[in-house]
């Protein structure tokens, strides 16, 4: 993934530069920069945002485990299905921010 993200970049630049020379104007291109822009800390935060809430999720679950062995299979299965939802949630947004990155370049 760290590899895409310059070419996205690269690619995001080379669409402004023509846009600005066809006539657009650079207000065009300003504007589809700073789309690309927000699309990729949007995709930055999301992916933070979701290490996070898994981390902490690993950790609860961790400690629960560790007061209470007997119960560890439910407080596993629970953690799994969260961690599942939590994964889809940012699969979501990355989706959105992608797609977003992707119409300023169309």
């Amino acid at each position: 993934m760290k590899t895409k993200i310059p070419l996205l970049l690269a690619q995001a630049e080379e669409t402004a530069v023509e846009t600005a020379t066809s006539g657009g104007g650079a207000w065009d291109a300003i504007g589809i920069g700073i789309g690309v822009l927000g699309g990729v800390i949007g995709a930055g935060l999301i992916v933070i945002g979701a290490a996070r809430g898994i981390g902490q999720l690993a950790s609860s679950a961790t400690e629960a485990i560790a007061r209470q062995p007997e119960a560890g299979a439910r407080v596993f299965t629970t953690m799994i299905i969260a961690g599942a939802f939590i994964e889809g949630v940012a699969l979501f947004g990355l989706i959105i921010c992608l797609l977003a990155i992707i119409g300023f370049r169309l």
